[in-house]
């Protein structure tokens, strides 16, 4: 990735639950001072300047600017934080950036984990700062591609040390190591169990959600949505129709909401590592944001 300019945003410091001072950093893209704002949220393990938006910043119209956040879930961070936790630190970005900035627009954009964050943002309309538009880029259900790279069975046993260390009221200690081989960094029961148990925090995407459930993930969007999964996502495994759960999401949103340009990323893997689908994905975004 070659070098490129940012601004950097000290966001105000507001009070965490334990009352000690909570400090984020934003980072805002060329072009600066643009009037709206494409806040990009990242998907577990990664978090600002970890992915390469040239692709997105040279299709971008030139009065959106792409923003990212340095949360408590970013890099290493997300084995120690929560669903809760990034609503929150997402809020203080927009309320940043409407309050201080007056932005015209903002849009939020996941990608991977970062669509269950940007979903979980708008089922708080009552609490949090309200945004203009949502896209979803790669979204996936953790746990289904949990058991694409691991065995069920094995899934079943860390799900069942981790509850029985929450239950132990030590949710926030690291599960033992031998039951999250394939994970590189600390994690903590309550995280494990948000990930990849059946009906967690974080189960938004799985394939085997009802209709019922997925109403209530889907159900309370009231801007408007543009759903773009990869076409070729290996962390989606192989059994999932694809085609028929991404029409399910669809018809779980409000009439209307989706927007016609959302569809499968054309060659895409979970990263939109092809030039050629990073290309499609940039043409669509910017489509959508055109018509907000």
């Amino acid at each position: 990735m070659a070098p490129f300019k940012v601004v950097v945003h000290p966001l105000p410091e507001e009070p965490s639950e334990s009352s000690h001072v909570l400090r984020l950093t934003a980072y805002e893209y060329e072009p600066f001072s643009s009037p709206n704002a494409l806040v990009f949220i990242h998907g577990l393990t990664a978090g600002p300047h970890t992915t390469g938006h040239t692709h997105l910043q040279a299709a971008l119209p030139s009065d959106y600017s792409i923003w990212e956040l340095r949360m408590r879930s970013s890099y290493s961070g997300w084995g120690y934080s929560s669903l809760d936790n990034d609503v929150r630190d997402l809020a203080r970005l927009v309320r940043y950036l409407c309050d201080d900035l007056k932005k015209e627009k903002i849009v939020l954009m996941g990608a991977s984990t970062g669509c269950q964050d940007t979903l979980e943002y708008n089922n708080h309309p009552d609490q949090l700062p309200q945004v203009d538009g949502y896209i979803l880029t790669s979204p996936v259900s953790d746990r289904e591609a949990a058991i694409a790279v691991w065995s069920s069975e094995a899934l079943a046993e860390s799900l069942v040390v981790a509850k029985e260390l929450i239950d132990q009221g030590k949710e926030y200690v690291a599960m033992p190591k031998e039951h999250i081989p394939f994970v590189d960094t600390p994690v903590t029961p309550a995280r494990w169990w948000s990930f990849a148990a059946v009906g967690g925090a974080e189960d938004y995407f799985a394939s085997d959600l009802s209709d019922d459930i997925l109403a209530t993930k889907f159900g309370k969007v009231e801007k408007p949505l543009l759903i773009l999964p990869a076409e070729k996502d290996e962390m989606v495994p192989a059994l999932v129709d694809r085609q028929a759960l991404l029409e399910r999401w669809v018809a779980a949103a409000p009439k209307g909401i989706v927007s016609e340009l959302s569809g499968f990323v054309p060659d895409a893997d979970h990263v939109v590592s092809s030039p050629d689908a990073q290309k499609w994905l940039a043409e669509r975004v910017v489509k959508f944001l055109e018509a907000i």
